[in-house]
This record gives C-alpha cells, structure tokens and sequence, in this order.
C-alpha cells in the first residue's frame, strides 16, 4: 500500500518540531499531495533549489535566494517559470528569510503553497527527508500477533483456530510485550529493515476466543505494550493434519525457512501444533536459538561437527 502525504499535513506534523508558518494561506494549495511512489524517484523528496532535477520539496536558503537576486529581470523570471512547471509539493524559505515577492506571485498563480522556517537550510532538508521517508514508505499488513521476545521482534502466524491468541497470552504472562494483535502495519523503513507497528483501532487490544477482546495495558500495565519494532523473525503455527506432515521435519534443523516481505526475505520456523505441547517455552527456546544464530553459533552444526569428530576419533 503506498501513502500519500498533503502539504497540510505536512505542516500540522512538523509545525512544532520545524518552527514552520504558511507564506501563503490558500486552503486549496495547502491539499496538494505527495504520494508514497515518490519514494526513491527523481524528483526526489527533499531537496535544495535545483532545476535539473527538482525536488518535491524546494528548499530556498540564503544561497538560493541570492542566486535568484543576481539574475537579470527576464531569466529571473524564466528561472521562476521554470520552478513553478516542476509543480513541486510546496516551496520551503529557510533562515527566517522573507520570500521575495515575485517568487510568491508565481507560486500563488501555479498553485504551489509556500512555507517559511526558522531553520537552516541543512536542519531542514536532513530532517524533512528522514520524515518523508518514513512517512511515504511503502506498508502491508499481515495477519498475525506481532510482538517482542527476548528484545526480539516476532511475528506470529497461523491458520484461523491454530491458538496465536492463547500464545501471546501466555507469552503477556512470562513479560514479553504485544505490538499489535490481529492486523499489524509494517512499513520498510530502509533497503534491510521493516517496523512493525499497531493500528490505531487495534490499539492495546488482544482478542481471545472465549474470552472477547482483552486491554492489555489494563490487565498488565503500560509495560506489556510495545509502540513499534522491527521484524526479525516469523513463527508460523502449523496443525498437523496427521503424522506425515511430522515426518518431512529435519529433526536436527527443525522447519526453518524464509517468508518474503515487502521483497526482503525474513526467517521463519513453523512449529506444529500439538496437544500437551508448550508452545510458549517452545517459542522461546525458538528466539533464543535464533539470536546465538546471528552472533555465529548454529546449534546443529555444532553437534554435527562434534558427532563427526567422534566418528573420526574412533576410526
């Protein structure tokens, strides 16, 4: 799913952080938009004054707006023309600078909103495109409890009916955390890493059937929730159909494989299903095996090198 983001918005998210004001006060400029697929394109995001390959957000600091001064009359004004055909987002004036009045004319006559900070140039350019970034990243949500174990981000997945509830329960219960139940939003946030996050409708709820839709927050504290966190590994609930579907399990490796996410290819063990099975230690003993697995230590490969070093003893 890709976001959009309108200069309204825009400036109600970082009015505070980035000291901004409106130029220019048409409520019809102030809904233009900027959609997520802008996203690693040209025009880029954010950007200083560059006619080569604008920016959806101009920035216009000193050096800008001088360059604009030491124009003769006619390629000032083409220059200007030229700003406004690019159809930016809007136009940003840095360093409490006043907008020179023929820039906010053509502005107003293309329909381009203008805003004005108190920040540098560099302050804002820097921030606006770790925002936008975020902001417009390309999100899919996934069925799922997603929720931190040991420090580690696992999303927990099955077919309807196979207890994903009952295990986040338990799992609440030994002092992990829940990030959301049901329908958690993941956004690629860089070319290696996926936050997870919590619908603001789903917020603090875990349902149990049985039992309804429980608040978390309320039965274990403002401890037991967790904001966002990234995706690291998937534990996928499988019901046995019969003991064949036990068979095809590599008993050294167990059933690890890969599940692709927004085309990054995350870890994931299926675990069966199974009556008098603990499925909360079982997931557990999963993460914790998965983090010596990415500081280098590999279980199995440790006992095979040891079983073959005995092999080799005896002969």
């Amino acid at each position: 799913m890709n976001r959009e983001l309108t200069a309204a918005a825009l400036f109600t998210a970082l009015e505070q952080h980035l000291a901004l004001r409106w130029l220019s006060i048409d409520d019809e400029r102030r809904q233009r938009t900027l959609a997520g697929n802008a996203v690693g394109q040209r025009p880029s995001l954010v950007g200083y004054l560059n006619l080569i390959h604008p920016n959806q957000l101009q920035v216009l600091g000193p050096e800008e707006i001088a360059y604009l001064d030491g124009l003769d009359a006619k390629v000032r004004w083409t220059t200007l023309a030229a700003i406004m055909d690019h159809q930016p987002l809007a136009l940003l004036i840095s360093d409490s600078l006043t907008a020179p009045n023929d820039l906010t004319e053509a502005a107003e006559e293309a329909g381009i909103p203008v805003l004005g900070s108190n920040y540098t140039g560099y302050m804002l350019v820097k921030y606006l495109h770790h925002y936008l970034s975020r902001a417009l990243a390309e999100s899919v949500t996934l069925h799922g409890v997603f929720m931190e174990v040991f420090t580690i981000g696992v999303l927990i997945t099955g077919e309807a009916g196979c207890g994903k509830s009952e295990l986040a329960l338990e799992l609440l219960t030994r002092g992990h955390r829940l990030i959301a139940d049901d329908a958690p939003e993941f956004t690629q946030v860089s070319p290696v890493t996926i936050d997870g996050t919590c619908p603001a409708a789903l917020q603090d709820c875990l349902e149990v059937r049985g039992l309804g839709v429980l608040n978390v927050r309320q039965m274990f504290g403002d401890a037991a929730i967790k904001a966002n966190k990234y995706l690291r590994l998937i534990i996928n609930l499988h019901v046995p159909n019969d003991g064949k579907d036990l068979r095809h399990i590599d008993r050294l490796r167990g059933d690890t494989s890969t599940r692709q996410v927004m085309e990054l290819d995350i870890p994931q063990i299926t675990i069966p299903v199974l009556a008098g099975r603990n499925l909360a230690v079982i997931v557990e003993a999963a993460v914790r095996d998965f983090m010596l697995k990415m500081k280098g230590f590999d279980a199995a490969n440790e006992f095979l090198e040891r079983h073959n070093s005995l092999l080799q003893s005896d002969s």
